[in-house]
């Protein structure tokens, strides 16, 4: 039995026409790009607040980047993270970057993020006992504390030393975190210590603790000290992440240093720092921007003092 076909008329092919014109004619629905996810570390201090601050902002979101803290964690132990592919860059002091790619490791340095002072005073700097002190020779044989061996602040203690002509090699550098090293000198368990703020002003409070250098200012004024890094292959494939994770820490930095009671607030939110200690403090100067001479002079200042057995050419490793 034969259906009967329904007719046609050109009114309905005319709507059909019609209908087909918009839709093609319609713009497509615009898909939103998946962010960029990007996995670091997170240190509780003054220096970091940058990034805290355009995390609260939704600053990298902007950018197009899903940034998550995956640890809290400093110095080595990012490190380890970094390499064992827990993090996709770290914050940390320059040197951990520098030695590791001295050692083997395919390192490479994104973005400098923190530098001491260009003159006195400034955050680091080494305490010892008012009682007796002369001069930096009179460390030899004496204990002095580095939350660190072989990091900066060793290494630059031990050159400040050596430029008060004294034996660094006779002094006894021990282990110790900064929180814990004032009050180990005042209990006269040891004889002085390379620290950081707020230590440095702690101590110096105490009436009985003062400032023999600051080690780095009397060494290399505006010394690079901390910054952020990745391994050499994860930067291959993210270099648009990492310019737009610049830009957004240079934004952030810009924005709280025009604006100094922004900056203290942001501080007091993002950091353990209480306002009377904030209010006293030296802060370290923050930029993005690395300084390739300044690096080129840790590397020699770390092979001189044993931390590296090589040097290199530093451009090699900064991302342009």
């Amino acid at each position: 039995m034969l259906t009967k076909q329904p007719v046609r008329t050109h009114a309905s092919i005319g709507a059909i026409a019609a209908a087909l014109v918009i839709s093609l004619s319609a713009p497509a629905v615009a898909q939103s790009p998946v962010p960029a996810k990007i996995r670091i570390n997170k240190i509780p201090i003054a220096a970091f607040v940058p990034v805290d601050y355009a995390l609260s902002h939704g600053w990298f979101k902007d950018e197009g980047l899903d940034i998550s803290i995956d640890a809290v964690a400093a110095g080595g132990v990012a490190m380890q993270a970094l390499v064992g592919g827990k993090l996709d860059i770290i914050y940390t002091s320059l040197d951990v970057g520098l030695r590791a790619q001295a050692q083997g490791f395919d390192i490479k340095i994104l973005s400098n993020n923190n530098n001491a002072q260009l003159s006195p005073p400034d955050a680091g700097a080494i305490l010892v006992r008012k009682d007796g002190f002369k001069s930096l020779k009179d460390l030899e044989g004496k204990r002095f504390l580095v939350n660190n061996l072989l990091n900066v602040n060793w290494a630059y203690s031990r050159e400040a030393i050596g430029k008060a002509s004294g034996n660094p090699d006779k002094v006894q550098f021990l282990e110790l975190g900064f929180p814990q090293m004032v009050d180990a000198i005042v209990g006269g368990q040891a004889d002085a210590a390379s620290v950081t703020e707020p230590f440095t002003t702690i101590g110096v409070s105490t009436g009985k603790l003062m400032v023999a250098s600051y080690m780095f200012v009397d060494i290399q004024p505006g010394l690079n000290i901390a910054g952020w890094v990745s391994k050499g292959a994860w930067v291959n494939e993210h270099m648009k992440e990492v310019g737009a994770f610049r830009r957004v820490i240079q934004k952030a930095m810009d924005t709280l240093d025009q604006d100094p009671q922004e900056k203290t607030q942001a501080i007091l939110q993002f950091t353990p720092l209480k306002a009377d200690l904030l209010a006293k403090i030296t802060l370290e100067r923050w930029t993005t921007k690395i300084d390739p001479a300044d690096l080129q002079k840790q590397i020699e200042v770390y092979k001189r003092q044993g931390a590296i057995d090589r040097t290199y050419d530093v451009t090699t490793i900064i991302v342009p």
